[in-house]
């Protein structure tokens, strides 16, 4: 009974007319706002927009890192460019410690809801280059400034 009202229940357009998005310094084709911020337990809350069709630069999420695929579908790609993944709206993944790996939306592009959960050290996430080499590691007092910059914006 519960898997068929499901299909039944019908589908809602994700407006984002509220959200303030800004662009994410070193990874281009998406936009982020930060929803929370919470460094004594080191747990950053996000969300992101993707644009259509596009592939943002390789990355490693140091930290864990879940999600939920709000709107359209997230791509995920091998660092080497194949894609590996389609994440479509309505799916939760839990993610894992240092995970490599690109990704982007789909020919809607994505809305995808990130909950970033630490483990110990101020080390979050990390963008690389085409060789793996590491350009920038953001950190938690990375964040921290950034949470204060959109507050302050706001």
């Amino acid at each position: 009974m519960a898997a068929t009202q499901a299909l039944l229940t019908p589908a809602f357009p994700f407006d984002d007319s509220k959200i303030t998005w800004h662009p994410f310094v070193g990874i281009d084709n998406l936009a982020f706002s930060l929803c929370d911020l919470d460094e004594e337990r080191q747990v950053i809350d996000l969300i992101v927009k993707f644009e259509p069709n596009e592939i943002v630069a390789i990355h490693t999420h140091i930290a864990q890192t879940n999600m939920i695929i709000i709107q359209g579908e997230l791509r995920m790609y091998e660092t080497n460019g194949t894609l590996k993944e389609i994440r479509p709206a309505g799916r939760y993944y839990r993610g894992k410690r240092d995970d490599t790996h690109s990704e982007g939306g789909g020919p809607e592009g994505a809305v995808v809801f990130y909950s970033v959960r630490g483990h110990g050290i101020p080390e979050m996430l990390s963008i690389l280059d085409k060789d793996l080499n590491v350009l920038a590691t953001l950190t938690m007092t990375d964040l921290r400034a950034v949470w204060d910059a959109q507050r302050a914006a706001a």
